[in-house]
């Protein structure tokens, strides 16, 4: 089968010859439709988050069932499906205290064992998930994304009235901005630097998207709030600009979510005393603990829009397309690989 396999940091391989995958006996074969293109993917090729390499890439993906083991009861072939693709132990000590996603095996398919990025993938059934017809296998898709961040939205603990700045309008950045919006937030503010995404920022509901390229983010916050306060800061680019600026930004008794993948040598300066002045809170959030369910019904409810955040289709012989895409295309959005 076709496969795209990454090799070693900034290597991989298209492959014609990949062995097709046979279900263990709690295992669920899928043959993938789509698959996303996630930034996570290209911290791998940069070597900038671990893997086991060789490996096939890709955790974002959608397909039906073709074939399951011996011991899987609730999927059977031709089943429209998609998963959470962090595979967890069951034995630590954060398994065992409801911290799946703190689990010491994470995270699993498409980075420690083979993922999405083929035309079949072997998952564990505990990771698959029905989709209803109503949900597109692109819109199926995005539920690991918007699952993950709808943890980063709980931990927010957004209040109905309150003002939200997102930082980073990329895919994640723009779930986060509509999840905000349907937690209540009366004001969403998102940022970025291409005009493509700000003004799908603008038509997916952001009350305001500034373009950081051209004027000081700080001084245009205070002009577009009218000195009103900012409740809630997501960062979602995970760059030491917008780390930063996180910390700047939020009122006294402010919540600040780090959501975006910084590389692992990163380091920002804190004001210990700001944060004790201001009572402020700044949360990690990783990866999707119990929220896959809820990003399914979000999608097949019409209640996240996925449509416009889609901007290239390619199939996997087109990797190489894809990855300059990635990397230089300020157009791009959301990439979806298509075996």
């Amino acid at each position: 089968m076709q496969a795209i396999t990454f090799q070693a940091r900034g290597e991989y391989k298209y492959q014609t010859d990949y062995p097709l995958p046979e279900p263990e006996k709690n295992e669920v074969v899928i043959k993938v439709n789509q698959c996303g293109l996630c930034g996570t993917d290209a911290h791998i090729y940069n070597g900038e988050f671990e893997a086991n390499f060789p490996v096939v890439i890709g955790h974002e993906f959608s397909g039906t069932v073709d074939s399951t083991g011996s011991k899987v009861k609730n999927f059977t072939s031709g089943d429209r499906v998609t998963l959470n693709p962090n595979t967890i132990c069951n034995k630590c000590e954060f398994c065992r205290n409801g911290k799946e996603n703190l689990c010491v095996t994470l995270p699993g398919l498409g980075v420690n064992s083979d993922g999405g990025f083929a035309e079949y993938a072997a998952v564990p059934e505990r990771c698959v998930y029905h989709i209803p017809d109503r949900l597109s296998f692109a819109g199926a898709a995005f539920t690991e994304p918007l699952s993950c961040a709808l943890h980063g939205i709980d931990l927010a603990k957004i209040n109905p009235g309150d003002v939200v700045v997102v930082l980073g309008s990329g895919p994640t950045g723009l779930l986060l901005a509509q999840l905000a919006k349907l937690s209540g937030a009366s004001i969403v503010i998102t940022t970025a630097k291409r005009k493509k995404r700000l003004e799908v920022a603008k038509e997916l509901g952001a009350t305001e998207a500034i373009d950081v390229s051209k004027v000081d983010l700080l001084q245009e916050l205070d002009s577009a709030l009218d000195g009103k306060g900012v409740d809630v800061v997501l960062e979602a680019v995970g760059s030491e600009e917008t780390m930063k600026q996180s910390l700047q930004i939020p009122k006294a008794g402010g919540r600040i979510v780090w959501f975006g993948v910084a590389s692992p040598d990163l380091e920002v300066p804190v004001k210990p005393f700001e944060v004790y002045r201001k009572e402020l809170t700044i949360r990690g959030s990783f990866v999707n603990p119990y929220t896959t369910q809820r990003a399914i019904d979000l999608l097949a409810e019409n209640k996240i829009r996925t449509d416009k955040l889609i901007t290239h289709y390619f199939s996997l012989d087109k990797f190489d397309e894809a990855i300059d895409t990635y990397e230089n295309d300020d157009s791009r959005i959301k990439i979806m690989m298509k075996p």
